[in-house]
């Protein structure tokens, strides 16, 4: 199983920006801000690519590391159990972010 370290360091080496993101649910909910894994899932089940502007790089494998490494980032508390866009519309809900990958990305990754 992967540990909290390597799923943060993971994170970061591909954000960008100069800040410091909420890295678990806890603190996102104290500063009321998406964790950085939350982040590059919405981007991906967004948008489907990188935002270099808010410091996102990498998304789509950011995206396929999370959904692989689902069971340590859930009991970590890196990720929300619930995530929308912002306009509203659900992307997941009870920690099934990986669904879009199980269903659309699975063949890809294997070919890879």
């Amino acid at each position: 199983m992967t540990t909290k370290e390597e799923i943060i360091k993971f994170l970061q080496e591909n954000y960008t920006n100069n800040d410091e993101p909420a890295l678990t649910v806890e603190a996102g909910e104290k500063t009321q801000t998406w964790t950085l894994a939350g982040l590059f899932v919405r981007r991906w089940l967004n948008d489907r690519y990188d935002a270099p502007g808010w410091g996102l790089t990498n998304v789509g494998d950011v995206y396929i590391y999370l959904c692989v490494n689902k069971e340590s980032v859930v009991e970590h508390g890196l990720i929300e159990k619930e995530g929308n866009n912002n306009s509203g519309f659900p992307l997941w809900s009870d920690y099934d972010f990986d669904t879009y990958f199980a269903n659309h990305m699975c063949d890809w990754h294997k070919q890879e």
